[in-house]
């Protein structure tokens, strides 16, 4: 187990005997006297009530303002020590983390208020962690997830986390975090259970590579992964210009590495920002990853229209804010190797990411090797870009209405493939490569034909029955 909860709740004289399970040392309930010491040195740990009475009689009554939970949440990386605070001086405690941290003898603490109950967090030695939650271990909490989530890891009731995209207040999500907060970690997490899961497409853009180990999987769209950035222009440019064309299949864009493609790619800046603004209605969902805050890369916009922020640990207090859009999330404080929060609006919940073994990791390379993407390319306008082919001469010599044209980036992908395989390709192969490349579709039987005749043509030098247009 990742997590173990210890629920009594007792009066402050049982502390020790609720909070010292492990029976070696008096290290949680001596944690908890320490808290409740500094709230007593502060002033804020109980106050006097004049109580009187219809006798006309009256006393002095203590009430306390802070009382403890009687229970401690463990996780692999934090201490959470719970308070019934009345509200009254709740503002005051919210403001005391420097003071619990110099009087536990630790860097840092933090005050988290979580329904009615107010959690002091503190980071527990490195050494003293548990080991990393495993991809395999969130996903047998609940294995049936739904298609349209995403799986994220665990929260800190030890119950599976995922994110469900399809939702109308979820739809877009980024991933923020500096080197070792775990961000590519948790992107290759999310696409794996999106492929897991089925049901959609899944499409996968990278510089770093970090995708490599999941391209070969059959739901990978267009079959493989983009890595250069000129690639990746091209492929996020053919999802933006397929919204609005009727096909409406749950595609997951994963993008890692955002503000390095958009340095190289410009235009990819546009892209991205037809995606989140319109994606959702073509089924389009994006799920991007940076290893800083996003607004000065896509712009205030289009960060708007990507509501979840998943934030690890980042390097200031002013990149947290940046990165969670609010000035609570506490992500400064986080301690890496999958720490995050997400954050959705008023809604913020902290969880340990799931990391896919390396191992796992490489059998998925064994049972489906990597591949790279079929890169879409869009015709050239002015150039020698389209074959057209022309009706055979009737019975009366005359030329019949020339056919649908060809693009002759179909013709080039085909002739492609024969020169790999040494074969021309069936025609199903050119209705699945169509109907990726081309807004109007994929190519029927007899269309499908034609094109492979006019490759077959075109390699020969024979140009029987076709010409180039210019």
């Amino acid at each position: 187990m990742f997590y173990f909860l210890m629920e009594q709740s007792v009066p402050m004289r049982g502390l020790k005997a609720a909070l010292d399970r492990n029976r070696k040392g008096t290290h949680y309930s001596d944690r908890m006297h320490r808290i409740l010491g500094v709230c007593q040195q502060c002033g804020i740990l109980s106050h006097s009530e004049r109580v009187n009475y219809r006798d006309g009689t009256s006393e002095v009554r203590r009430v306390d303002d802070v009382e403890p939970v009687g229970k401690v949440l463990v996780t692999p990386q934090y201490e959470k020590y719970g308070l019934f605070v009345n509200p009254r001086v709740l503002p005051r405690l919210k403001t005391m983390a420097p003071q619990f941290a110099y009087a536990l003898n630790v860097p840092s603490t933090s005050v988290e208020v979580e329904g009615n109950v107010v959690y002091v967090r503190v980071a527990k030695a490195r050494a003293a962690a548990g080991k990393a939650l495993t991809f395999g271990d969130a996903w047998s909490i609940a294995p049936e997830i739904p298609v349209g989530s995403l799986l994220l890891g665990v929260d800190e009731d030890h119950r599976q986390l995922v994110l469900e995209l399809v939702s109308p207040t979820n739809v877009h999500a980024a991933v923020i975090g500096m080197t070792a907060s775990g961000k590519s970690t948790l992107m290759r997490t999310m696409a794996l259970s999106a492929q897991r899961i089925g049901g959609a497409k899944v499409a996968l853009f990278d510089p770093s590579l970090g995708f490599q180990p999941l391209s070969g999987h059959p739901s990978v769209w267009r079959g493989g992964l983009f890595s250069g950035a000129g690639d990746c222009e091209a492929g996020l440019d053919s999802l933006a210009r397929s919204i609005g064309m009727g096909n409406s299949e749950l595609t997951y864009v994963f993008v890692d590495e955002v503000p390095e493609l958009v340095m190289q790619r410009p235009r990819i800046r546009e892209h991205l920002a037809r995606l989140a603004q319109a994606g959702r209605h073509a089924g389009i969902h994006l799920v991007l990853g940076a290893q800083h805050p996003l607004a000065s890369d896509l712009g205030s916009t289009t960060l708007r229209n990507i509501p979840v922020r998943l934030v690890g640990r980042v390097s200031d207090r002013t990149a947290a804010y940046n990165a969670a859009g609010r000035g609570d999330s506490g992500a400064e404080s986080l301690r890496g190797s999958g720490d995050f929060v997400v954050i959705n609006g008023s809604a913020i919940r902290h969880f340990q990411a799931a990391i896919v073994p390396g191992d796992e990791l490489e059998s998925l390379a064994v049972h489906f090797p990597p591949r790279k993407a079929r890169v879409p390319i869009r015709p050239r306008i002015g150039s020698r870009s389209v074959l057209v082919a022309r009706r055979a001469p009737d019975a009366d010599g005359l030329g019949g209405r020339p056919l649908d044209d060809i693009p002759f980036s179909v013709i080039e992908e085909i002739q492609k493939y024969v020169r790999e395989q040494g074969k021309p390709p069936s025609s199903n192969w050119v209705y699945r490569l169509t109907r990726d490349m081309l807004p109007t579709g994929g190519y029927n039987r007899k269309k499908s034909r034609r094109a492979i005749e006019a490759a077959q043509q075109a390699m020969t030098g024979r140009h029987i029955g076709a010409q180039t247009a210019q």
